[in-house]
């Protein structure tokens, strides 16, 4: 692909796994591949204390794994450039412009890895607690809690199919959920309502979470929004499940077709609807997994790849 009229073969948006795998692979196939990320390497991994469920680690915390993508994408031959944020992409013909805060470069395939952001409850002790007892995801860190009492948070899809994950995980599980009903669809209701030992605890907000820095959280205060009445609750651990944060301005602003949620659509080779514009991630559709946005990053690669031999558009023979 060389042609001295692009910067670069692909340019990546994101540098959490799926966007570093992503890298590697458009490396190690003789791209010329650059990876842009307003923030640090890693994304949402690199916060997270310890990664238990990636096979071939039965233990790494994500600030390792997060420096291990990055070396691995650097010696493949990437250019990894952090704390620089792409501001628009504008597809042309025969080219993409990608603007970012340190300049403007013409690359033949872009590839979107923004990923999401949680939800907060933003409450006191949230954030000092974050990896110490207060997770957004149950699959994650479950099982680092299975002699011990925890709560889920929300009333949503997510929600109940975390609180009914770790209902076959830990000691005991609680599920608050503002009002008295659940938002989840009907088999989900069923299961977590008659066929789970999942308590509930209905009309219920969580107001502080609290607990000490060398072994995190202890408990949480709940308040009954129709009564007023405060209550406190012994937890070593509280997982919010109250709704995801697509980073999807630049998706938005080229146009890509979106899900309901906000989510970048995407056909099983992670093609968008825009030619030469891919994504992976948590930005599209899945489960929200290191190991599925790493499969992802891969297929988005290859997938590039194939499809800029064929020709400058899917299928062309």
């Amino acid at each position: 692909m060389g042609n001295n009229s692009f910067d670069y073969d692909m340019v990546i948006v994101g540098a959490g796994p799926a966007g570093m795998a992503t890298a590697i692979y458009a490396s190690r196939m003789g791209w010329k591949t650059v990876v842009f990320d307003k923030g640090a390497v890693g994304g949402l991994a690199a916060t997270t204390p310890v990664i238990e469920n990636y096979p071939g680690f039965s233990e790494i915390s994500g600030i390792e794994f997060s420096d291990r993508l990055k070396e691995q994408a650097l010696k493949c031959g990437a250019e990894v450039n952090e704390l620089v944020e792409v501001t628009n992409i504008q597809p042309e013909e025969s080219k993409i412009e990608v603007v970012t805060s340190s300049g403007s470069f013409n690359a033949k395939v872009v590839v979107l890895a923004t990923g999401t952001a949680h939800r907060h409850l933003d409450v006191d002790g949230e954030k000092e607690f974050e990896g110490k007892g207060v997770s957004f995801c149950a699959t994650c860190d479950g099982a680092l809690y299975k002699t011990k009492k925890v709560v889920v948070v929300g009333g949503g899809n997510s929600a109940v199919t975390e609180a009914l994950y770790l209902d076959n995980v830990v000691r005991e599980v609680s599920l608050i959920h503002r009002r008295d009903s659940l938002r989840a669809e009907d088999s989900l209701k069923n299961s977590i309502l008659n066929n789970s030992n999942v308590k509930m605890i209905w009309d219920s907000v969580v107001t502080e979470i609290s607990g000490d820095e060398e072994t995190g959280v202890r408990k949480i205060t709940i308040k009954n929004v129709k009564t007023n009445e405060e209550k406190k609750l012994r937890v070593k651990a509280v997982f919010v499940a109250i709704g995801i944060i697509p980073n999807n301005e630049l998706a938005k602003k080229i146009g890509v077709t979106l899900t309901e949620d906000g989510l970048i659509a995407v056909d099983a080779n992670q093609r968008t609807s825009i030619p030469r514009i891919y994504a992976c991630g948590d930005i599209t559709p899945g489960q929200g997994q290191i190991s599925v946005a790493v499969g992802e990053g891969s297929t988005a690669a290859i997938s590039a790849f194939l499809d800029m031999r064929g020709g400058d558009w899917y299928g062309e023979e």
